[in-house]
Parts: C-alpha cells; sequence; structure tokens
C-alpha cells in the first residue's frame, strides 16, 4: 500500500472499488489540488528567462498549488543562475585561475537545486499521504453508513405472516 500513497487515484494500478476511488478523488480534491496555483515573485517576473521557467516547472505537475510558490521562484532562480555560470565557465580555458572558482560555485548552486527540488517533493507527498487517510476515513464511514441503514431496514411483511402462523 506504501506505494499508493504517493500517487493520484488516476495512477492507481490495484483494485478498488467505485466507492473506495470516488472518496479518494474527493480527499484528492481537497487536499492534494485545492484549485490554487503557484505564483511568480517580482524577481522571476523582471526577468523573462526565470519567467519561462517558472512556467515550465510549474507545467511539470498538474498538483503545484500556491504552497508551492515560493521552492518553485527559489528553483527558478537556482537554473538561471547555473545557466548563467555555466555559460562563463564555457568561455574559460582550464588553465584560468576562475575556473576551479566557476566550478565550485557550480557545486553550491546545485545543491541549492536539489534542496528546492526537495521542498517541492515533501508537500506534494504529504498532501497525497493526507489524501490518501481521508479517504480511508471516508470509507471507513460509508460502511458504518451501509451498516446502520441494514440494520434500520424494514422487516419484510411475509416475515410478520410467517412469524404470526407459527404462533398458533
Amino acid at each position: 500500500m506504501a506505494r499508493g500513497v504517493r500517487t493520484s487515484t488516476s495512477q492507481l494500478k490495484m483494485k478498488v472499488s467505485k466507492a473506495e476511488k470516488a472518496a479518494r478523488e474527493e480527499a484528492e480534491q481537497l487536499v492534494v489540488t485545492n484549485a490554487t496555483i503557484p505564483k511568480m515573485n517580482e524577481v522571476v517576473k523582471a526577468n523573462p528567462t526565470m519567467r519561462k521557467l517558472f512556467n515550465q516547472l510549474k507545467k511539470l505537475n498538474e498538483y503545484y498549488t500556491e504552497a508551492d510558490s515560493i521552492s518553485l521562484n527559489t528553483l527558478a532562480f537556482y537554473i538561471w543562475l547555473k545557466s548563467n555560470n555555466e555559460a562563463e565557465l564555457l568561455k574559460l580555458t582550464i588553465l584560468d585561475d576562475n575556473y576551479e572558482r566557476f566550478l565550485f560555485r557550480l557545486e553550491k548552486i546545485n545543491k541549492q537545486i536539489n534542496e528546492s527540488m526537495k521542498q517541492l517533493c515533501i508537500p506534494l507527498t504529504a498532501r497525497f499521504r493526507l489524501a490518501n487517510d481521508m479517504a480511508k476515513v471516508m470509507i471507513e464511514e460509508k460502511k458504518l453508513e451501509q451498516m446502520q441503514a441494514e440494520k434500520l431496514q424494514p422487516v419484510n411483511p411475509l416475515w410478520a405472516v410467517l412469524e404470526a402462523t407459527e404462533d398458533f
């Protein structure tokens, strides 16, 4: 079941009932997608290259929400910064004094990119887990409702006649 924690209902491969699938979809709508979109900050808006990067990153995953805006902005900035530093590095020769400094700087930028990607991944995974837990609760509530409905079903009148004839 650990695999189902991180996947949406559209990606489920295991057999689930219609009620369970409906409950999972409802929980995902409440928790995972929440009808908001990531927003650019002023720095990203001001730079056309960063703006393009941000929009590309935003399109990569339909589940990004406004809560992911900071991480997406940071990621777009560091990817842009890495690209510029790589371009400068390619202008240098290996024997140049600044070559090693640019390599060291690129290594630091790569670490920042990885950190931003982790920050995007953790909230999304947490939202899928929460949606999965909510779906489990909703399914259990429906089962309880069904059990209570079965107890409250009206008595078949034929049973009453049969029981009345047994008394004679």
